[in-house]
């Protein structure tokens, strides 16, 4: 071999070991280098670790109060007995003849209350109780019948065997005259008496209220007892079947 070619692979082996031993301290460099910024960069990216918030414990629901248990609906009532019935009320009888009066009647009568006079005429079966008697004695409510009936101008027959019942509630004065509407002197007011009377259809029972009206009228003064010392003026209840009476 050429001595001056050995020399030239014997410095390119030296020149190739130092640039080795070049890289080598580089990389070391690098690494020592590195080192520090990665340490720095750990050390900037602290994580503060809290504590999770504890949640309130759930609060117990109150036990239920105990509720009184509902009280039973009341007992319905019993029913109630219905009042019986009041028999009808005795019927008068006219009597075309003057009977002898009495001073006091011989049955005594319960006191009833004073109900508003008028007229009115049903078939014998009233709705409520009616007094069968007044505060004249019944010799001198039967005497006031017969003077009505003397003026009374209706053809009875009409009503011969029918159930038909007339009744009159009468307010008389001392002076044998009726009070209010009734009064012989007072305006013919028909509506004002009769029950009803706007509704009657023009027939038989019409009739037979509009002329005992007129009886009434034309038959005052009545003639009364002598005075006892009761108070006027005294009431009556005259009740009759028209059909009973004879012509």
């Amino acid at each position: 071999m050429h001595p001056a070619m050995g020399d030239r692979r014997q410095e390119a082996a030296l020149a190739l070991s130092a640039l080795l031993h070049l890289l080598v301290t580089l990389v070391l460099r690098m690494d020592d280098l590195s080192f520090p910024r990665s340490e720095r960069i750990e050390r900037s990216m602290e994580v503060e670790v809290v504590a999770e918030p504890r949640k309130p414990l759930p609060v117990p629901e109150p036990p239920p109060q105990h509720q009184p248990a509902p009280e039973p609906p009341p007992a319905p009532e019993p029913p109630k007995a219905r009042p019986s019935p009041e028999p009808p009320l005795p019927l008068q009888r006219p009597q075309m003849k003057p009977a002898p009066l009495a001073e006091t009647s011989a049955v005594p009568h319960p006191e009833p209350a004073r109900p508003v006079q008028g007229l009115s005429a049903d078939t014998g079966k009233f709705s409520r109780p009616a007094p069968a008697a007044g505060d004249l004695a019944q010799s001198a409510q039967d005497k006031v019948l017969a003077q009505v009936v003397a003026m009374w101008h209706f053809n009875s027959n009409a009503l011969r065997g029918s159930d038909m019942v007339l009744s009159a509630t009468l307010v008389i004065n001392r002076d044998g005259t009726l009070s209010g509407p009734m009064h012989k002197d007072a305006p013919w007011n028909p509506d004002a008496v009769i029950k009803g009377y706007s509704g009657l259809p023009d027939g038989t029972t019409r009739r037979m209220l509009e002329t005992f009206l007129l009886a009434l009228r034309v038959a005052q003064p009545l003639k009364l007892p002598p005075d006892d010392g009761k108070p006027w003026p005294r009431r009556m209840l005259l009740r009759f079947k028209p059909g009973d009476l004879s012509r």
